[in-house]
Parts: C-alpha cells; structure tokens; sequence
C-alpha cells in the first residue's frame, strides 16, 4: 500500500471520527444522550431479566468476568438495547448491546452465580466406605458450575457408599455414591408377602447382593422355590 493510500485511509478515518464526535456533541447540548452505563447498572438490568424468567434475586450474583468495575460502555441517546445470544442460565452467558444513535455494538460476557449450601466433604472420605454425617458438612458455593448435580442435606448422602476416594472440601455428586448392600449372597433373611389383608412371612436365603429398592432373586427355604424379591430393609426383602 502506497504512502497516498495511506494518508486517503488516515483522512477517511479521521471524518468519521470527527462526524462521530459531532454526533455526540449535540446530543449532548440537547440533552438527548445517556451518559454510558457502568457493570453495576447493567448487571441490575440483567438481574431483573432473569427474575422475568423465574429466576431469584436473594441467591444471584451477576459478574463481568472481563471488564472492569469503574469501565463505562459508549454513551448513547437512549438506553442501549440488550438481547441475550441464548436464553439465560446459571453460569456464562452472552450479551449484546447496541445503540442507534451514536450507532455501536459490543458483545459482553456474564456469569449467573447461583449460591445454594451444598454437601460437602468435611474429612476424607475412602473409597467403598459407608459415609457418616460427621464426615460431611455443608458449605456455600456456586451451584452453576456443579453440572454433575449436588446434595443440599447432610441426611441425604450420610449412609451412602463411596464410589471412589473423596478428599476434604469436594461437593458431593450423585455420581460419587452408592447405596450401601444391606443383603449379601447366602445371608438368612425373611421374605415377606403383602396382599390386600394379608401380610404373610417366610424364612429366606439370599441369592445375590442388594441394595435399598434393588430386585434380587431369593430362595424360600421351606418350599425351595426362587422368587424375585425387592430389598426394603435390612435382611427383608418383600415379593412384588
């Protein structure tokens, strides 16, 4: 490119520049223009969107990750017209923002924190260990980066298994969990039959392991017949 290409490119620049500036000007004199939004406006204008979707305010905070708390967005004769590029979740989501007059565009990046008290691990935990309360607690975190889903009560994950070695301060997971055996294969057990009226039980043996809510198949000691049984408790089993 030419040094006269050059300095055509420079004097174009420069008048939009100055027409730009001009715009400005009166719209300042008369009054028309905005005076350029600050993060904390916008994030209470983003707060109020996702109230509008069911979202709640008390456990929301709303975070520029890439911009400065004292940044202030151009100015603009009304207020800048704001669409969320998808709808709003927890976690990172996109804006933008435009004006008509002074016309621009700018693209934003916002994080949804979403607090909740999750379960999480107070010492510990191996793996294959049936969790007690004491080894739990609850602490407050944002819940938006949790994709694997969390517990909220202590009593929901204390009598678990551990399906792997848990340290201290890790949010417990569904996917970290298992229910604790309570029949093992060959255990003595009683095998109880409800039918309207009637509640009749029988003296059992366990054909394999089982878990709370699991169907195992178990023996009837006196008669040698095999039924499917599920496990309700401790050592009984009900036929379904």
């Amino acid at each position: 490119m030419t040094s006269d290409s050059l300095t055509s490119l420079s004097i174009v620049e420069n008048r939009r520049s100055a027409r730009l500036l001009y715009v400005i000007f009166v719209l300042l004199l008369t009054g028309r223009v905005h005076a350029g939004l600050s993060p904390d406006t916008l994030g209470q204008k983003v707060m109020n969107m996702w109230i509008q979707v069911g979202g709640e305010a008390a456990n929301t905070e709303v975070v520029f990750p890439s911009i400065p708390s004292e940044y202030r967005f151009p100015d603009c004769a009304t207020d800048p017209e704001i669409k969320v590029v998808r709808h709003l979740q927890p976690g990172r989501n996109g804006l933008e923002l435009s004006c008509s007059q002074p016309f621009w565009k700018q693209s934003v990046a916002v994080e949804l924190e979403i607090y909740a008290d999750v379960v999480t691990v107070e010492s510990n935990i191996r793996r294959d260990t049936v969790i007690s309360a004491d080894q739990l607690r609850l602490s407050r975190m944002n819940t938006a980066s949790l994709h694997q889903g969390y517990f909220d009560t202590v009593d929901a994950v204390a009598g678990t298994l551990s399906r792997r070695t848990l340290r201290q301060g890790t949010p417990i997971t569904p996917d970290m969990l298992d229910q604790p055996d309570l029949v093992e294969r060959g255990q003595p057990l009683t095998i109880r039959l409800n039918r309207p009226g009637i509640q009749i039980e029988m003296k059992g043996e366990a054909l394999n392991d089982g878990h709370l809510g699991e169907g195992i198949r178990v023996r009837n000691v006196q008669s040698g017949a095999i039924v499917f049984a599920e496990v309700i408790g401790d050592g009984l089993v009900q036929v379904r």
